[in-house]
């Protein structure tokens, strides 16, 4: 039987000062300036790359495999990931700001009173922070 990893939960995840693909590029740095997943968010492009191996649509915590890098992840029991991944799956190309405004209007309709600008700003450092271990972990493709 093969490895299953877990996928970190962005709640709880011990971030460094950077998160950077393995080329490099640092998709959330120290300051929004410095992120280059918010400084680009309207011009890349996200795909999956994953495929889910258990069939089951009620597995609070689906069990997919990267196709980057074939490693097999079993995804965190966080409702905000696993939407990011469906709504990047069944819109391939999608810009990160199109996801964001996805994420926000979906906490939105769910009761989250996004009016505070801290929490505002709060919500979607989580939601580019996922968007960041997806990529980082092999579960997106990001087209520069």
């Amino acid at each position: 039987m093969e490895q299953i990893v877990d996928f970190p939960d962005p709640a709880d995840y011990q971030y460094p000062e950077e998160l950077k693909l393995p080329d490099g590029t640092v998709l959330m740095g120290r300051t929004y300036a410095e992120s280059q997943l918010v400084m680009n968010r309207k011009k890349w492009r996200l795909y999956i790359t994953y495929e889910r191996i258990d069939k089951d649509p009620n597995n609070p915590r689906p069990i997919v495999r990267s196709t980057q890098n074939g490693i097999i992840y079993r995804m965190p029991q966080d409702s905000i990931t696993q939407t990011i991944a469906g709504y990047i799956r069944e819109n391939p190309g999608c810009t990160p700001e199109e996801v964001m405004g996805y994420i926000l209007a979906w906490v939105q309709s769910e009761g989250v009173d996004l009016s505070n600008e801290d929490r505002m700003f709060g919500w979607a450092s989580y939601v580019y922070d996922a968007m960041s271990l997806l990529a980082i972990y092999g579960l997106i493709r990001i087209e520069k």
